[in-house]
């Protein structure tokens, strides 16, 4: 069992996008939004738990306090590297990324997985509810939404905001979750 942070990323209309530049220019495409994530994940000492077409799942070991709000600077940090490369961007693909985001921490098991392919693979609650209010983001019109664990730790920080959206049970989940969207202040 382990303490982690995880913050899911996945590309705003990306179906449209793959369609209009095709696999091999969209490959392209998405292989430098990912290395644009370099920087970041370096700076803010997260580790890259996977990648999935056009999703990328960070994490970071514990539930402290400076590990939740390392997860909301680096999210913060990649897309201000995304919007300085929007020109970039839209010269050699004739479009700009941006991504939406989905926080939660919490225990976790860390297991071995696979017999052709072995991978440490994590369990838990907080994967699910990641990945449920990445899901949320499209339906509120949010770039970034957390649970109050990770709201706790933002409000109590200097240069974020934490709004409360709503008191939903997340789809898969029969308990109630307070959702927020987490913003830079003034932003």
């Amino acid at each position: 069992m382990e303490q982690r942070v995880f913050l899911f990323m996945d590309l705003e209309g990306s179906t449209g996008i793959a369609e209009r530049l095709g696999p091999s220019e969209y490959s392209r495409f998405i292989r430098h939004c990912f290395q644009e994530l370099t920087d970041v994940v370096v700076t803010h000492g997260a580790q890259v738990y996977q990648y999935v077409g056009d999703e990328v799942v960070l994490t970071w070991p514990g539930t402290s306090e400076e590990a939740r709000c390392r997860c909301v600077r680096a999210y913060y940090q990649f897309r201000e590297r995304l919007s300085e490369r929007h020109e970039w961007y839209r010269a050699q693909f004739d479009c700009a990324p941006t991504f939406r985001g989905g926080i939660e921490a919490g225990p976790v098991a860390a297991t071995e997985v696979g017999d052709v392919k072995r991978e440490i693979a994590y369990h838990g609650d907080a994967l699910n509810t990641a990945a449920r209010l990445l899901e949320m983001c499209k339906s509120v019109g949010a770039e970034l939404l957390a649970t109050e664990r990770i709201q706790e730790a933002v409000t109590a920080t200097a240069g974020f905001r934490a709004d409360l959206q709503t008191q939903v049970a997340l789809r898969g989940q029969t308990h109630e979750t307070a959702v927020y969207r987490i913003a830079p202040v003034g932003g």
